[in-house]
């Protein structure tokens, strides 16, 4: 009879020696190819920058009560401002902020160093003076392109502002545009209420295979040199059996060349969504007054996004850094792409997803 420790070392030397066997002769990984059409943008791929990135990592604040007022100044500017920040740029000191306005606040005719970007959440602001001046409300929406001249700005009541800046602030005072500003982007007065959802056009194909079935949406602005998107969306669902059939992302994960940023004035209940961070699939929170901003590139979607079990419904303000485009993958590997065809949602090599089969 052998001794003990010759049986166990007989048996894992046989052990390996099986496993390079199988090894050898088993069939390489099937690959399943490129798409059957390319799936890529209609545009070329940001490969870094504020379009890609915008800000280092993942930022998500669920609820914007537990952030702190502070003072906004900024040169050129009236004093009195205050601010909620919600994310900055450390590259280019671009920012996302909650805005507080004080009653009877003025600041004189005169223009932006950087992109001024504005949603009014509650009260008034007026920019102009006369029959010309921009009335905004709640739910109004204003873009002011870098160098463009616009009139006093003034809040009787005061104003809560949803506000991004493309840049450190600073303010000119000025009755003229800065030479070479881009005023055909100029985005003037834009309401909520004056205007009705629509599905589908003329908001923009973001996907090959259709945009989502019945998805409600308000363009407020895509910027005519950059891409540059910004629109709300209206969602509503009620409880109801698993239908068996994949959804909008196919069982997978949505994965955006650009960044997507996102607030909710209205959620009337929590949603979970899959993340695919830094440090693996990552369930995240969203609800009422949740805000968040995702780089590009980062997936999101999968068995970890669901509901909260109850009737609801979201008003959504949403941006990205070019125009919105979304292609699929199985998981956060970002190795099996999957394409919405005619016969349904069909699994690719992700990697050669611009190139498709011939």
């Amino acid at each position: 009879m052998k001794p003990l420790h010759w049986t166990l070392a007989g048996g894992a030397l046989l052990a390996a020696v099986l496993a390079a066997a199988a090894m050898i002769f088993s069939e390489p990984a099937q690959s399943r190819g490129p798409p059957t059409v390319d799936q890529g943008p209609p545009y070329p791929v940001p490969k870094g920058g504020y379009e890609a990135e915008g800000r280092p990592e993942f930022v998500t604040h669920y609820n914007l009560d537990s952030l702190t007022w502070e003072a906004f100044d900024a040169p050129g500017m009236p004093t009195g401002l205050q601010r909620k920040l919600l994310s900055q740029s450390t590259s280019m000191g671009a920012v996302s902020q909650i805005t507080h306005v004080p009653a009877g606040w003025i600041q004189p005719a005169g223009y932006d160093e950087v992109d001024n970007e504005i949603f009014v959440l509650e009260g008034d602001l007026s920019i102009g003076d006369g029959a010309d001046a921009e009335k905004l409300t709640k739910y109004s929406y204003s873009y002011m392109p870098a160098g463009v001249m616009r009139g006093p700005v003034k809040s009787r009541q005061g104003a809560v502002l949803m506000q991004w800046l493309k840049g450190e602030p600073k303010f000119v005072a000025s009755n003229r545009d800065r030479e070479g500003a881009r005023t055909h982007a100029r985005v003037r007065d834009w309401n909520n209420y004056k205007g009705p959802w629509y599905i589908d056009k003329p908001f923009p194909d973001y996907r090959i295979g259709g945009n989502f079935k019945g998805a409600l949406h308000k363009l407020l602005r895509e910027d005519p040199d950059t891409g540059e998107m910004t629109w709300m969306s209206f969602n509503s669902g009620i409880p109801a059996p698993p239908g068996g059939r994949l959804g909008n992302f196919g069982g997978g994960y949505e994965v955006h060349p650009s960044f997507e940023e996102y607030f909710f004035p209205e959620k009337s209940n929590d949603t979970v969504i899959g993340e695919c961070l830094k440090q693996g699939l990552t369930p995240v929170t969203y609800g009422n007054n949740t805000y968040w901003w995702r780089p590009g590139g980062v997936g999101h979607g999968g068995p970890l996004s669901r509901g909260d079990g109850t009737a609801g419904y979201a008003i959504s303000i949403v941006r990205t850094g070019t125009t919105l485009w979304a292609t699929y993958v199985t998981d956060c590997t970002y190795k099996i792409g999957i394409e919405l065809t005619a016969d349904g949602w069909r699994e690719y090599d992700y990697d050669l997803r611009q190139q498709p089969q011939g």
